[in-house]
């Protein structure tokens, strides 16, 4: 399959790309290019080869996370001095 301009252009139309004639020529290239790649990709033997299960992920396999409650409000709050009971108060962005 060539890619034409009349392609491109289409291409673009349906993308809602806007092109120049200039840069027409330079994609259809590319396309080109691309379309010679998947070519040369249908010509490789993958008989016997089994389905890739790239992103199957099992529970068991996964590490276990840990958390730690920090609750020592006044260990936080020490190096503030806008704060107000157990709070940070911070100026008011909003009107």
């Amino acid at each position: 399959m060539e890619i034409d301009t009349e392609t491109v252009l289409k291409i673009a139309r349906l993308s809602r790309i806007k092109i120049t004639t200039s840069e027409t020529s330079e994609i259809q290239k590319d396309l080109n290019r691309i379309v010679e790649f998947v070519k040369k990709l249908e010509e490789i033997d993958v008989e016997g080869i089994g389905e890739f299960n790239f992103g199957k992920t099992y529970l068991k396999d996964m590490r276990q996370d840990d958390f730690i409650v920090n609750d020592d409000t006044n260990d936080i709050l020490k190096n503030t001095k806008n704060k107000r009971q157990d709070f940070f108060t911070v100026p008011k962005i909003v009107e």
